[in-house]
């Protein structure tokens, strides 16, 4: 018998290549991946280490090719969408913020209000974020009222309230991940854990904006996607949180990863002004992931960036070549590569 079919949509990006990968590893789907890039270079593909026998990739976008997306989905019957596509780079939404409702919110709208009367779909995966939330002071649960504060935590909540009216009204099974910051090997350069190791390498100064006083909970990539499989197979529709409850400043972060590769947290760092828009907090109760999905994170944060390290080390010739900063990619439309 065939297996059944599971579309990532946004399976370039960090995260959906890591639940591409995790579902690869459990042989349960047969998976499709999308995105309106072509497929990104192989040490940033976790997945790439299981072959093509039941992965195939289709670029093409989520909101300037949406019919095409309808084919591909009526064509192949997914029992199950997870959609990690979005435009994330917070500060780059104050100059583009048509361009980021657009992406996501018109086109979780759009695709959502098509799922809800198909016959093949019984789960919808989003991933949320945690900045829907705003700066917080305590611990936040899934039903804290949202305050984005920039105008893509803003077009994260849209579409997130979108998505609760339609699991009340229609019952809808979407469930919705909401983490704090995720790090983890193949991630993008110009995020601060490998951005930190390929700086220390190269011997620039890494930038602390507003000194590295804003606060972050990382958690590792391969906590996120457990929770998130763990969620699809026996979650209840509405929000999971994944998070750790270990805290530490940007600076804190920086300066072990300094220790870990031997180097000065002081000569290596200067501080620079705050970015527009930073929150100085993230803080995700996650009682209810512990609770129903029997979710705590276990990768320790040292064991995480040694396997960062490591990673840029072994693809350093390749790395040296990459971009060290956001570049955004102007919407085209793509081919399927099947």
């Amino acid at each position: 018998m065939a297996k059944p079919a599971c579309v990532v949509i946004g399976s370039n990006c960090f995260t959906g290549s890591h639940l591409v990968d995790g579902l690869l590893e459990e042989d349960e789907y047969s998976v499709v991946g999308v995105s309106r890039s072509p497929e990104a270079k192989s040490f940033y593909l976790p997945y790439r280490r299981w072959g093509a026998a039941d992965f195939h990739f289709c670029r093409l976008d989520l909101v300037r090719e949406f019919p095409r997306l309808v084919g591909l989905l009526k064509e192949v019957q997914p029992q199950v969408i997870i959609n990690v596509a979005a435009l994330s780079e917070v500060a780059l939404s104050n100059e583009l913020p048509t361009e980021y409702f657009e992406t996501n919110t018109l086109g979780v709208v759009r695709l959502c209000d098509f799922l809800r009367t198909s016959s093949f779909l019984k789960r919808y995966v989003h991933i949320s974020s945690a900045e829907v939330y705003g700066p917080c002071r305590r611990a936040v649960a899934e039903d804290a009222p949202f305050n984005p504060s920039t105008p893509y935590a803003v077009s994260k909540a849209a579409a997130d309230m979108y998505l609760n009216t339609l699991i009340e009204l229609f019952r809808f099974p979407a469930t919705l991940i909401r983490s704090t910051n995720v790090y983890g090997k193949h991630q993008q350069l110009y995020k601060i854990i490998p951005r930190t190791v390929i700086f220390l390498k190269q011997g620039k100064p890494i930038e602390l904006h507003g000194g590295g006083g804003a606060v972050k909970s990382f958690v590792h990539i391969r906590d996120v996607v457990a929770g998130t499989l763990a969620a699809l197979r026996r979650g209840r529709p509405g929000t999971y949180h994944f998070s750790v409850s270990a805290p530490q400043t940007v600076a804190d972060i920086v300066r072990q990863v300094c220790e870990l590769m031997g180097q000065d947290f002081e000569r290596a760092t200067r501080r620079v002004p705050e970015r527009l828009g930073q929150d100085s907090r993230y803080w995700l109760e996650c009682s209810k992931a512990e609770r129903e999905l029997n979710w705590t994170p276990r990768v320790p944060f040292a064991e995480g960036v040694k396997e960062v390290i490591a990673w840029i080390e072994s693809n350093w010739s390749e790395i040296q070549k990459e971009p060290l900063s956001y570049v955004h990619k102007e919407p085209t439309g793509g081919k399927d590569s099947r």
